[in-house]
């Protein structure tokens, strides 16, 4: 349909105002998506730690490379590298939340990974609870690595009254 000069003026006009409205919103979603799937530091988290801070810098690179988009059981096993020893459940959660900001159950991911024989369960002989996990990587010979077990592991334990399953 042909239009008068001026009403076909103001119609050019409007659909190039359209066309970049459209490109600024498609900008605005794929920011969105980014922010949803942890692509970008807004800094508003608690586990998240400003460069300035003259924290240690092993702390800042192990948030940093924490897996936000992946499976959550490849988290949890991350989590379980920075954590680096012998932790209960709770101090896996507490974590998990830190890095992430989102208050997860992870029991049943946790369990998972214990049938996989990625984890394992600390329990005292005798006792059918466990109370701490750590990661089967962590096991020599059936013992537990030195470098993997907290402040005073050596005083509440002893090898041969523990197992790992």
């Amino acid at each position: 349909m042909e239009y008068k000069p001026d009403v076909q003026l103001i119609l050019n006009s409007l659909n190039k105002e359209r066309k970049e409205l459209s490109d600024k919103l498609s900008e605005i979603d794929k920011l969105i998506k980014r922010i949803k799937y942890g692509n970008v530091n807004l800094g508003l988290t608690k586990g998240n730690i400003p460069e300035n801070d003259g924290e240690d810098n092993d702390s800042v690179s192990a948030s940093r490379a924490f897996p936000l988009k992946a499976d959550l059981k490849v988290q949890v096993i991350r989590v379980m590298d920075i954590l680096g020893e012998a932790s209960k459940l709770n101090a896996i959660q507490e974590k998990y939340k830190e890095l992430t900001g989102i208050k997860h159950n992870l029991r049943e991911v946790v369990r998972s990974l214990n049938k996989h024989d990625i984890l394992k369960l600390l329990q005292p002989k005798g006792i059918e609870r466990g109370l701490y996990w750590i990661k089967a990587e962590w096991l020599e010979n059936g013992v537990l690595k030195d470098k993997h077990k907290f402040e005073g592991f050596d005083l509440l334990f002893t090898e041969d009254s523990i197992e790992f399953k």
